[in-house]
């Protein structure tokens, strides 16, 4: 049971790669993250849930981030 979360997990991160916008990478990761961090508790791997906690940590500190700053418009030359 617990290889089929592992997989689950896998197949989420794996996913998101397949979009293009950055935020949506980011949201997909976070649900993979999330599934790896049960599936690290469940086999009693520490590496595995204390990376995808930091991970996520990250996607939402980039998420916020983004979503505070607007982007800048690239000047034209003329």
């Amino acid at each position: 049971m617990h290889e089929i979360i592992g997989i689950i997990a896998t197949l989420f991160v794996l996913l998101s790669f397949l979009f293009t916008a950055e935020k949506r990478i980011r949201q997909i990761n976070i649900i993979g993250a999330a599934i790896f961090i049960i599936y690290g508790i469940i086999i009693a791997a520490h590496s595995v849930y204390i990376l995808n906690a930091a991970l996520i940590l990250i996607h939402i500190y980039k998420l916020y981030k983004g979503r505070n700053n607007k982007p800048q418009k690239e000047a034209t030359p003329k």
